[in-house]
C-alpha cells in the first residue's frame, strides 16, 4: 500500500480509485500504474522497435507499461481505438499527442522509476518526474547541477530526501519545457527562498519560472518521490491509483 501525504499540497490534490474523464481547463490528472503493463494494448511500430533495442529488461517492461496506459487513457477521452492514438516526439525527445481537430489539446508526461509507472494529463504544459531513493554522491552531483545555493543546502540536509525533492523538481520543470535535459540542466535553477520544508518550490529556466509540487511514496520496497511541474497553479489534482 503506497502512503502519500497529501494534506500539505495545495491546490486540492485528490485520491480517486477510478479513471476520471479527460481533465478540464487548469486540472491535472496523475495517473499511477503496475510496471507489469496495462493489458493487450498495442503500442505502434515506433514504439515497439524502441523497446526492442533497449538493454533493461526492466526498464523495457516499464516503458511498455508506460505506453499501454497512456493509448488505453487517451483512446477513452477521444473516444478512438488505441492504436488509432498517434504520439509524435518533437525534435528533443518529448511525446506529444497529435490531437483531432475536433479535440483541445491533451498534454502529457510520463515518469518511471523502479518501482512505479505514471502519467500526468492537463491541458496546458505539464512534468512529471519520479524518483527511487538510492546511494548516490548527492554533494557531487549538486555541485556538478545545481546551483551554488542548492549544492550548499544539499550538504546542510541532514538526509538524502532533500536531494532527490530538488533533482525530481528539476527533471519535472525541464521534461514540461521539453528542450531536453542536456540543454535545460545547466540553466535551471530552483528557488530555495521561504520554508524549504514546504510542498511546493519555484523554478526558473532561463527566463522562464515554473512551479512543482512534490512528494514522497513510502512503501515496503522502499522511498520514493515525485514532482509535477506546471506554469500555472492548477484548480484540481486527480490522483488516479491503478495499481
Amino acid at each position: 500500500m503506497t502512503s502519500i501525504n497529501l494534506s500539505n499540497l495545495h491546490p486540492s490534490f485528490t485520491p480517486i480509485s477510478h479513471l476520471p474523464g479527460a481533465p478540464g481547463e487548469g486540472e491535472i490528472v496523475l495517473l499511477m500504474g503496475d510496471p507489469s503493463g496495462s493489458g493487450d494494448v498495442p503500442l505502434s511500430d515506433a514504439e515497439s522497435r524502441r523497446a526492442a533495442v533497449m538493454a533493461s529488461e526492466e526498464t523495457r517492461l516499464r516503458f511498455i507499461a508506460a505506453r499501454q496506459y497512456l493509448r488505453s487513457t487517451l483512446s477513452r477521452w477521444l473516444e478512438i481505438s488505441a492504436s488509432e492514438v498517434e504520439i509524435i516526439t518533437n525534435e528533443h525527445g518529448k511525446p506529444r499527442l497529435v490531437s483531432p481537430e475536433s479535440e483541445s489539446t491533451i498534454h502529457f508526461s510520463i515518469a518511471h522509476s523502479a518501482r512505479h509507472v505514471a502519467i500526468a494529463f492537463s491541458r496546458r504544459e505539464v512534468g512529471l518526474d519520479l524518483e527511487s531513493e538510492r546511494q548516490v554522491d548527492t554533494h557531487s552531483l549538486s555541485k556538478r547541477f545545481f546551483s551554488a545555493e542548492e549544492a550548499v543546502a544539499v550538504r546542510e540536509a541532514e538526509t538524502p530526501g532533500f536531494f532527490f525533492k530538488l533533482w525530481t523538481c528539476r527533471e519535472a520543470a525541464i521534461k514540461a519545457d521539453g528542450k531536453g535535459i542536456a540543454n535545460l540542466m545547466g540553466i535551471t535553477k530552483v528557488h530555495l527562498d521561504g520554508d524549504r520544508g514546504g510542498a511546493e518550490l519555484a523554478m526558473t529556466i532561463g527566463s522562464d519560472t515554473w512551479r512543482a509540487l512534490h512528494w514522497e511514496m513510502r512503501e515496503a520496497s522502499g522511498l520514493s518521490y515525485g514532482a509535477l511541474a506546471f506554469r500555472e497553479r492548477p484548480t484540481l489534482i486527480s490522483w488516479c491509483d491503478l495499481r
